[in-house]
């Protein structure tokens, strides 16, 4: 209880105002040793942890209202361990557990979800004599593509485009015979630049659509 009343006074001297403040994130030992665990339960999943943080404290009760927080697995040998906050909550009788521990790990409010999506987009296009636009992304979605331009004539023309991202502009040029290919991060479009004469070349691109999803548990 004293070291808990500890947390407490800290969380209280720390100056927390906002809904969501936090302790530190600390572990029960109960009396055979083992870490004390409950389980969050989230739509269809169940999370277990061993790992909590102090809402407040009952000294006549001697009992203890904890949040739940979630970690990213319960493996010992896990290097890259953090934890989430959850809306989950527990009362806990201190009479059958024997010690605490604090831990030093990171706690954050939401679960960031990636979700991958890759497209092979072929283009056949035809260069001359004005600029064209010929691609564009029309998501909101990240993205990382491979793009690779083959000259695609018996004429010993140079076909270019250039793919222009959030943050800058990319040229590509090849002549006959040749490809070329070049790896961008968030492409927005991409144009077809003017060539001298009405030659023909290949454009295919590996595009990977990024989507984010926040959870708060």
């Amino acid at each position: 209880m004293s070291k808990l009343k500890e947390i407490n006074n800290q969380k209280k001297n720390d100056g927390f105002t906002h809904k969501r403040s936090l302790s530190s994130p600390f572990l029960l030992i109960m009396e055979d040793g083992e870490p004390f665990c409950s389980w969050v339960f989230f739509e269809r999943s169940i999370f277990k942890t061993c790992y909590f943080s102090l809402i407040s404290i009952n000294e006549e009760q001697n009992c203890v209202v904890l949040e739940l927080l979630v970690p990213c697995c319960m493996r010992s040998s896990c290097c890259q361990k953090v934890l989430y906050r959850s809306s989950s909550k527990i009362l806990v009788d201190l009479s059958f557990l024997c010690g605490l521990m604090e831990v030093k790990l990171p706690v954050y409010d939401a679960l960031i979800l990636k979700n991958i999506e890759s497209h092979h987009i072929l283009l056949c296009i035809s260069a001359s004599s004005s600029s064209v636009e010929i691609w564009r992304n029309g998501t909101k979605l990240l993205n990382t593509a491979t793009v690779v331009l083959h000259h695609h004539d018996d004429q010993n023309v140079p076909v270019s485009i250039t793919i222009q991202t959030k943050k800058t502009c990319h040229d590509i040029c090849v002549q006959k015979g040749e490809s070329r290919a070049i790896t961008v991060k968030d492409m927005m479009l991409i144009l077809k630049n003017q060539a001298a004469e009405n030659v023909q070349a290949r454009l295919e691109i590996q595009l990977n659509m990024v989507q984010r999803k926040k959870i708060r548990l």
